[in-house]
């Protein structure tokens, strides 16, 4: 396609837009002047104030970011590029039964996210880009990947960003009512590929699984927002003491149930608020704790409540941990990043006259890549921490 079909976009002369230096996105604040909704959700040039071209990518009238680049080129979000880049995504990753496949536009493919567990993959939404391309993305993704089917959900609160309603999901092919198994982190469990968190459950620990199960043995630990037990049913296994997780959400963990039933692993679960069970427990009771809330900080008008939430759970898990005792801690909020997780810890672990060794640094799994001119695409941050 040749620019006047694709349209341009340009970028205010005095801007300090980043994109010029990798970033995929253009906020609006940083352009000229918008294309008008007849473009919304379609593929448009994007051009500095110089005339340089910084590539071309899905433009979203009326929304923050209205533009994410999915090429760095001129072109056409067409067959022959999603082939290409879909190929490119796949062979990035390490081969193993559940992964993710496609990371938005960490991948050049802004507004999805594409998950495999085995046979099955499951499909996220979310930006009109994506919606108005979706058939094309879905005909690639079965030649390429020959899946026996694809769930495709709406659902995600970013849709709301772009002015997208969220819908029921819908199914390519055959994807069972009832919960599929995979095998995730060296265990095979059942995953609610309709109705479970996410994309299902959460791919992005799957290596912090492994690395908090190695401190596991002989210890007696406890899982804090367990959801379908993923560090619990690693560390039984691993041979840890005793094993409790906790969730407040009863199908997450009939899910862990029965995942603990399947691998004959001897797991105590507790429906219950994780902030209720810690005030409920001896203090110095653990030897291994994991901390891990959904996103606690999410925007700028509950940073405060949230913040002292986060730091409350900190001061009752740090409570429970006996000396030289183990706590994996962390944040899945943009809002609180490693830094800020680590002051927190440091500052909670003071007041109750305690001391943090920090001892490993834990990242989201590099199935859920960072390009180095993208830090958006990093959310995930954690430590292990000994608490003395």
């Amino acid at each position: 396609m040749t620019e006047l079909e694709l349209g341009t976009l340009r970028l205010k002369p005095s801007g300090t837009s980043k994109t010029g230096a990798g970033h995929p996105w253009i906020l609006s604040h940083e352009i000229e002047e918008p294309l008008g909704q007849e473009k919304s959700g379609t593929a448009v040039v994007a051009r500095a104030a110089t005339g340089e071209l910084l590539g071309t990518g899905f433009y979203r009238e009326g929304a923050r970011i209205v533009w994410r680049r999915f090429r760095g080129d001129m072109g056409g979000f067409d067959a022959q590029h999603i082939a290409v880049s879909l190929l490119e995504a796949v062979n990035r990753r390490e081969k193993q039964p559940a992964r993710r496949l496609v990371w938005a536009e960490a991948d050049g493919f802004p507004g999805l996210v594409l998950d495999q567990y085995g046979e099955y993959l499951v499909a996220q939404i979310t930006t009109e880009g994506m919606e108005k391309s979706w058939k094309a993305v879905e005909s690639e993704i079965i030649k390429v990947l020959q899946p026996k089917g694809i769930w495709i959900r709406r659902d995600a609160a970013g849709r709301k960003l772009e002015g997208l309603e969220n819908l029921p999901g819908e199914a390519w092919g055959d994807v069972p009512q009832e919960p599929v198994r995979a095998e995730i982190a060296g265990l095979t469990v059942p995953v609610d590929l309709r109705g479970g968190q996410k994309t299902g459950t959460y791919l992005d620990q799957q290596e912090n699984y492994k690395v908090i199960a190695q401190h596991s043995q002989g210890r007696k630990v406890l899982d804090l927002f367990c959801h379908n037990g993923g560090f619990a049913l690693r560390a039984a296994q691993a041979g840890a003491l005793a094993v409790t997780g906790v969730d407040s959400s009863e199908s997450s963990l009939a899910l862990a149930r029965i995942a603990s039933e399947e691998n004959n692993l001897k797991i105590r679960w507790a429906q219950e608020d994780a902030s209720r069970f810690l005030r409920s427990n001896p203090k110095k009771e653990y030897g291994l704790v994991i901390l891990d809330p959904p996103g606690m900080v999410k925007s700028r008008n509950r940073h405060d409540a949230g913040w002292r939430a986060m730091a409350e759970l900190h001061r009752q898990a740090i409570r429970v941990l006996a000396s030289g005792g183990l706590l994996a801690t962390f944040s899945c909020s943009h809002r609180v990043g490693g830094e800020e997780l680590l002051g927190m810890a440091k500052t909670m672990a003071t007041e109750e006259g305690r001391r943090i060794k920090p001892h490993t640094i834990l990242r989201q799994a590099a199935d859920h890549p960072v390009p180095p001119a993208f830090p958006e695409s990093q959310y995930l941050s954690g430590f292990l921490l000994e608490i003395l």
